[in-house]
């Protein structure tokens, strides 16, 4: 949308005006396009995933608007690290994770692309490290694979080094992807995040069924919400040894595979709503890092 007010803005501006009355006449109209332009906009709440959910439109489009500012500044500010303002975990903390000792993480890729990924499958773009952030805000920890066809979610047990589980997502179904800011309803009572993450969508804007919406185990939810893992923070060195771990890079690289496809997906760069209101449940699930296999004292899972 943000193309096409640009593309009107500079064709107006090559009109010719002839008289100061041209002009007046010429400034009501566009005054007039304007005003319709703006009420024909995307609702916020289909970039941000909401219509995917069950609440109403008006409490997401108000989070989308506090937040308008910042992201139209990240959008004109092309950066490779984004900030993180509440760092997950701490230095000695972060090394209880098993992802965080030398060539584990590399050996789960290797061993994940050799045995899953198959030619029919695509070229071969990426592999990362990512959070996967669930539709009940849960954080899990996650092998992320990209080709040119698909891209594979993968649940490993770092601990005894296997594959649990896998699923395949075609970009082909993909029909909306957002990249932006992770936030709440303003109504919500968990704490900002205060992180950015992006979501693939394939449910065409249709909202969820409450049989998934209210089944936290449903494996029908038509999206996947993801954000950078803790290790990226924590990582020594510079930017080519953390971004296994980064979600930016995962999201140009989907960016580009999505454009070099004749697909209808769309690219929008908004706030992503979670639809988190009390987050009891999740707010601990996710401050002692269930999600993620780490020693916990005298036990490891």
């Amino acid at each position: 949308m943000s193309d096409l007010l640009e593309d009107d803005l500079e064709f107006r501006g090559g009109t010719l005006q002839l008289s100061s009355e041209n002009a007046n006449a010429e400034a009501r109209r566009n005054q007039r396009e304007n005003t319709s332009n703006s009420n024909t906009q995307v609702n916020p709440s289909v970039l941000s995933g909401a219509d995917s959910l069950t609440s109403s439109s008006s409490s997401f489009a108000d989070a989308r608007q506090d937040n308008q500012a910042n992201a139209q500044q990240e959008n004109d500010t092309v950066r490779t690290v984004y900030p993180r303002y509440d760092m997950p975990f701490n230095k000695e903390n972060i090394k209880d994770f098993f992802t965080f000792r030398k060539g584990v993480v590399e050996n789960a890729i290797q061993e994940c692309i050799t045995a899953l990924l198959f030619p029919e499958d695509g070229e071969y773009l990426g592999s990362w490290l990512l959070t996967e952030i669930t539709l009940w805000d849960n954080e899990k920890e996650r092998i992320v694979l990209l080709t040119s066809r698909l891209v594979m979610t993968i649940k490993y047990d770092f601990i005894a080094m296997k594959q649990l589980d896998f699923k395949k997502t075609y970009l082909d179904d993909l029909d909306t992807i957002v990249i932006g800011e992770l936030v709440y309803p303003p109504s919500s009572l968990v704490p900002e995040r205060n992180l950015r993450g992006v979501r693939l969508m394939w449910n065409k804007g249709e909202p969820l069924p409450m049989k998934t919406v209210w089944n936290p185990f449903s494996q029908d939810v038509p999206f996947l919400t993801f954000a950078s893992h803790p290790i990226y923070w924590h990582k020594d060195g510079g930017i080519e040894e953390r971004e296994t771990y980064d979600m930016e890079i995962f999201a140009q690289k989907l960016q580009r595979a999505i454009e070099n496809m004749t697909s209808s997906c769309c690219i929008h760069h908004s706030p992503i709503v979670i639809q988190s209101y009390l987050g009891i449940t999740s707010l601990l699930h996710n401050k002692t890092s269930m999600g993620f296999f780490k020693v916990r004292g005298k036990f490891s899972f």
